[in-house]
């Protein structure tokens, strides 16, 4: 037996704090760097890659904000503390994150908590689904819903670390919110009915949501667009430099965060671009090697079904998986908690074949229960190389169940995914139309039932048909 492993657990090894003793100083000089340019480049390699796989979702998001906020002119403020509504779903062209539901028309803003709270004024969204995600600077999650809070609060005060709440005397109807960065990004959701006028009603839900806060100044952050963070270890590095300085980090990364200061992250280093020569072709070899282990562990973000579909794993709330939480905002941005959103995905077929639309292929997922959700289940298709929504006909990205206006959910028994529709479907039947090129399948339960949660229940399979299919390219 291999001594303490009855001890432990998934969360790691039991933790102490030499500090509270007189054991643990820190040190006030900077870490050794190695003499021979070799050791030098092996170094900064490893810990560009570690940086990498810890800053994915801390860069990217980042990106995200400059891509949003940035103003055009030097000095000029940065438009955060302001909602931006998209006025109807995603479609092949959304670009904001990869990976987007199309169920749900979102709005987001990016808070800006340095200067003070912001106060979200919220409407009566009735037995609507909405959620308001609050995620950090690092993608940790926290939600506003009618989960979280069942009673739906009309107003919230969002509150950074060291500020004060809301005065109960005065302002006895607004809920507290406290959260851990002075930057937030809130993503809202709110969920569409399948009838073709209810996206008026949607539209004005969102505009009946109020967000005060400090008047957005003037930053020194530097702009970095997500095409150049996605393509260069000195962007990359330039960008986690500047989140570590406005946000900090989690007090339990501090130790890891810290040995990334020989790549100048962190207070008081120099710029990126101040690197010698040897430790920047390092940090190019770390950035790459990185990026590649990303983009090759997409289809293993979870645990895998007897069926086949792979259950996302941690969603929101990875703790110290690093590599899991890159992989999972590598894919796409904005993932929620598994309790507000539970879902699977697949690249492949039930035989364990790559799933593509070329050659007429085709593909059938039967349903002898709906998946268990109290709001609505879908399931939506995606092209496997950029995680965009494919360009289908009729913009049919997705198939699920659907609310009529006065309540009642109708769903699908069978899905039938390829490129061309099927003749023979039934009122009970769904065509979900495929690329002629590998893709994937994501099924999202929206309010998921415990049968969800705990895996009593898992996905059917995605099976090859096995009857003629019409010629596909």
């Amino acid at each position: 037996m291999t001594r303490g492993r009855e001890a432990a657990t998934v969360s790691g090894p039991t933790p102490y704090d030499p500090a509270r003793t007189d054991q643990y100083q820190e040190s006030t000089s900077d870490d050794v760097r190695p003499v021979a340019a070799d050791e030098a480049l092996t170094l900064a390699s490893v810990l560009a890659q570690q940086a990498v796989l810890y800053g994915v979702p801390a860069v990217y998001q980042y990106a995200n904000m400059c891509a949003q906020c940035a103003p055009d002119a030097d000095g000029a403020p940065w438009s955060v503390n302001t909602l931006v509504h998209e006025r109807s779903t995603a479609g092949s062209d959304f670009r904001q994150f990869r990976v987007p539901n199309v169920d749900t028309v979102y709005s987001n803003a990016w808070l800006d908590l340095t200067d003070g709270p912001v106060t979200i004024e919220l409407p009566d969204f009735g037995g609507r689904y909405y959620t308001l995600e609050f995620l950090d600077a690092h993608s940790n999650v926290s939600n506003v819903s009618a989960r979280t809070h069942p009673d739906g609060p009309r107003r919230i005060m969002v509150i950074a670390p060291g500020q004060d709440g809301p005065d109960t005397a005065r302002s006895s109807d607004v809920v507290s919110f406290p959260v851990s960065t002075p930057l937030m990004w809130l993503l809202m959701r709110i969920q569409v009915h399948g009838a073709p006028d209810d996206i008026d009603t949607v539209r004005t839900l969102q505009d009946s949501v109020v967000l005060t806060g400090p008047p957005p100044r003037s930053r020194s952050w530097p702009v970095l667009l997500r095409e150049e963070v996605e393509s260069s270890a000195a962007a990359f590095l330039t960008a986690l430099d500047a989140v570590v300085a406005v946000n900090g980090v989690p007090v339990q990364d501090v130790s890891h965060v810290h040995q990334f200061r020989q790549l100048n992250v962190g207070p008081g280093t120099p710029e990126v671009g101040d690197l010698d020569e040897v430790v920047s072709r390092g940090a190019d070899l770390g950035f790459t090697r990185a990026m590649s282990l990303l983009d090759t562990s997409r289809s293993r973000l979870g645990r895998r079904t007897a069926s086949g579909w792979t259950r996302v794993l941690d969603k929101g709330a990875h703790g110290h998986n690093f590599v899991a939480r890159a992989v999972m905002n590598f894919v796409g941005l904005g993932a929620n908690v598994v309790e507000e959103n539970c879902s699977y995905n697949t690249y492949v077929d039930s035989d364990g074949t790559a799933l593509t639309g070329l050659g007429g292929r085709t593909y059938e997922i039967t349903f002898s229960e709906p998946p268990p959700a109290e709001a609505f289940w879908s399931v939506t298709l995606y092209e496997a190389d950029t995680g965009w929504l494919y360009d289908a006909p009729g913009d049919v990205f997705s198939v699920g169940s659907t609310t009529s206006p006065d309540g009642v959910v109708s769903t699908p028994s069978r899905i039938v995914v390829g490129y061309a529709r099927p003749d023979d479907l039934d009122s009970r039947e769904s065509w979900l139309p495929a690329p002629p090129r590998p893709f994937f399948l994501v099924l999202r339960m929206y309010r998921p039932h415990e049968d969800a949660v705990t895996e009593r229940w898992s996905p059917p399979p995605v099976d090859p048909s096995r009857v003629p299919s019409p010629t596909g390219p």
